[in-house]
């Protein structure tokens, strides 16, 4: 039987996903002379180059993922709380800040290519511009999800299984290839998936490289050519190829019988001093280039541009970003709470469903988000025109040059991060501290701040954080649906890398990466806090 907050749940997720559906029924739609001559002259390269580099992606940085996890959570050797850190920091640091700072090191005009050429007459040019680069710059940036996945898995790996191998006379590295691998496919396919999203849904790098994929596509066909159709269906054609890797993901992510229960502490290797030297020195080169390298570029940047910043225009544009992120995050919070809430007692197709509908944004590119919202808020502006007339507002799009549309494209992008996020830690709270509450004859909301809150609180601040950091440093929403007079900081850095004026980014960039380092080392407190 549907109460009233069943069919509230049910309204809200209908809302959120309205935009995905729009753009799956208007896919079909009849093609003018030119639409048809755009995707036909640039369809194929969207769908080779992507496929590339979503492949080579998922690739480099599974191979990179399972390396650290393995020795971080099966050896012991020096640093390694320093580096379990350190190798999130990726996380800190947008991919399309990584582009503009490789590409302007390995330029003809680079310090190092010029000292070469200057000090040893070496001419040596290393060209970024191309797929080769964007892969590598998506490697750096995304291995982190399966780095931090899988390291949660072999946290909880069954030491029996290991000890038997052992007891068998089998090697590390038979365990390795033979037992671990096999046991950890579910965790490393669904990091390399979260990569392979995040590689279609990126937009900044290959933008700047001037490598074509569906995300540049779209972009280029709704604001070079004005043509919506064309951004429609490349839109269409990029969710059904999405919808095609969530069906094969499922079936490679197929549960594997094993138990991760721990009977105890799992018992850490050793390392010989070479071999120490070695895991060392991989995991110092993966942290130099993926972190440490970029902010030493960034600081030269910024003291070449120091003196020409427009402080106050960093401030306007620090003060908006910050306000639209704070309050797009607690909305965000706020309808999770909401949905995790409602689902919590709704079992079997309902439950499903709810999950379902809440989880899909994540997985969904934001240039499809951004075009699905365009057209639904144009189609709400023309229909409120006389509204409008009678309330004295000027602007025909009133609502779709306004802030409030980014918000709404933010709240369907990342409400998975919080409704997955606080459904885990409703799920670790007794149902029986709620239900006598009811039964005293507290209300729902009542029995939440008074019970369910107290329990789930730093599930709700991790969401929080997590949440946070993906808003401020989203560029492919922004850069869509950001109105003429409120500009974000992700915004911006992208004005000046189209602009060629790099130094110019460094500052809303490292605004960017001091807030998620911030909340970054927060939440790495509160996860250790809540382990123990």
């Amino acid at each position: 039987m549907l109460d009233f907050w069943n069919l509230a749940s049910y309204f809200t997720l209908l809302l959120i996903i309205a935009p995905i559906f729009y753009i799956l029924l208007n896919i079909f739609n009849s093609s003018s002379k030119e639409t048809t001559f755009l995707l036909d002259l640039s369809l194929n390269e969207y769908l080779i180059n992507s496929s590339i580099i979503v492949f080579f992606t998922a690739l480099f940085t599974t191979i990179i993922g399972v390396f650290l996890a393995y020795f971080e959570s099966f050896y012991e050797f020096r640093f390694k709380k320093f580096f379990k850190f350190a190798l999130v920091l990726p996380f800190a640091v947008p991919n399309y800040l990584f582009a503009y700072i490789y590409a302007d090191f390995f330029s003809y005009s680079g310090w190092l290519v010029a000292w070469l050429r200057n000090e040893f007459g070496l001419k040596i040019h290393f060209d970024m511009m191309n797929i080769y680069g964007v892969i590598f710059i998506f490697t750096i940036s995304f291995f982190p999800y399966v780095y931090i996945i899988l390291r949660g898995f072999l946290a909880k790996f069954s030491v029996n299984l290991i000890e038997s191998a052992k007891s068998l006379g089998k090697s590390d590295t038979y365990i390795f290839f033979k037992l671990i691998l096999p046991l950890s496919r579910a965790a490393i396919v669904a990091g390399a998936s979260l990569c392979v999203m995040e590689s279609l849904n990126a937009f900044g790098t290959p933008n700047y490289y001037g490598v074509h994929v569906f995300s540049t596509g779209i972009y280029k066909a709704w604001v070079g050519y004005s043509d919506i159709n064309a951004a429609i269906k490349l839109a269409g054609i990029l969710l059904l190829i999405v919808f095609f890797f969530l069906f094969v993901e499922r079936i490679f992510r197929k549960p594997t019988m094993m138990t991760t229960c721990k009977t105890r502490r799992q018992k850490l290797q050793k390392l010989s001093k070479k071999s120490e030297i070695i895991v060392i020195g991989a995991f110092f080169a993966v942290f130099f280039i993926s972190f440490l390298f970029p902010m030493i570029n960034l600081l030269v940047w910024i003291n070449r541009s120091f003196e020409s910043t427009n402080w106050a225009h960093v401030f306007d544009i620090s003060q908006n970003t910050l306000l639209l992120t704070i309050f797009s995050t607690i909305f965000i919070i706020v309808i999770s709470l909401f949905l995790t809430l409602v689902s919590r007692f709704q079992k079997g197709k309902a439950k499903l469903l709810s999950n379902s509908l809440a989880n899909i944004g994540y997985s969904v590119p934001g240039s499809v988000i951004a075009i699905g919202m365009l057209m639904i808020f144009i189609w709400c502006d023309k229909h409120l025109a006389s509204v409008y007339g009678f309330l004295g507002i000027e602007k025909s799009l009133f609502l779709t040059l306004s802030p409030v549309i980014l918000i709404f494209a933010y709240v369907i992008r990342f409400l998975s991060l919080g409704y997955n996020g606080i459904e885990a830690g409703l799920k670790a709270c007794n149902k029986s501290c709620y239900e006598a509450s009811l039964s005293l004859g507290y209300g729902r909301l009542a029995t939440f701040f008074k019970v369910d809150f107290a329990m789930i609180k730093t599930s709700i601040y991790s969401a929080f954080i997590l949440i946070f950091i993906e808003i401020i440093k989203e560029l492919p929403l922004s850069s869509l649906l950001s109105p003429p007079n409120f500009r974000t900081l992700a915004f911006e850095i992208d004005r000046y890398a189209s602009d060629e004026q790099l130094a110019m980014t460094a500052v809303p960039s490292l605004i960017i990466i001091v807030f998620c380092f911030v909340l970054l080392s927060l939440f790495y407190k509160i996860q250790k806090k809540d382990k123990i």
